[in-house]
């Protein structure tokens, strides 16, 4: 009994690892934590009423399938977001029915927001470190079909609410092959149980 009990432990623990997915890292002269007022665009009905979030880089702790919804944006500037292999969302689609993916390894996520209304285009990439008036905070996403909501901020200089172009993000982990051997070794014990109990 006390080897199967080991077993469902060594699962679990396997289990708890890949179900986290993403993670939000606050290194390398990110501020973290943000206070901000005047979220006030469309994406309201799918995120509610946001005042605060995290300025950070989003990683993926192992390979898997990403995907990004467009959630609506409140911008007069023109933006767009763009994920690995030219994947790209745009202002003017259906809010929340309009979703990218692609396989990842794990790692800095590479994505990037464009605001193309300056002239030439200005980009904001994953990993960069925000300002004031350029940037994405990372937002609550509690009680959500989403793991995390991103809210860009473009090069307008009269706000900095994280409305621009909102996207929710999703994850889906794939079985880590390092992990395989632990798992054998899990489901061994628990077989090695059982076949005692008949003896």
């Amino acid at each position: 009994m006390k080897k199967l009990a080991i077993a469902v432990a060594l699962f679990g623990a396997i289990s708890t690892a890949q179900a986290a997915g993403l993670s939000v890292s606050t290194a390398g002269g990110h501020a973290g934590a943000i206070g901000f007022s005047g979220y006030d665009g469309e994406p309201v009905g799918f995120t509610g009423n946001q005042n605060s979030g995290v300025l950070g880089a989003l990683f993926a702790d192992v390979a898997g399938t990403i995907s990004f919804t467009y959630l609506g944006q409140e911008s007069g500037h023109v933006n767009q977001f763009n994920l690995v292999l030219g994947a790209a969302l745009f202002e003017g689609g259906t809010a929340g029915s309009t979703t990218v993916s692609s396989f990842i390894n794990s790692g800095l996520v590479d994505f990037k927001f464009i605001d193309t209304n300056p002239n030439p285009d200005v980009a904001f990439a994953n990993g960069a470190v925000s300002t004031s008036q350029l940037g994405f905070a990372i937002l609550s996403a509690t009680n959500s079909p989403y793991l995390y909501y991103i809210g860009f901020n473009d090069t307008f200089d009269k706000d900095a609410d994280y409305d621009d172009f909102v996207v929710g993000v999703n994850f889906s982990p794939v079985p880590v092959p390092a992990a395989l051997p632990l798992m054998a070794t899990a489901l061994g014990l628990f077989g090695f149980g059982a076949s005692r109990g008949r003896i």
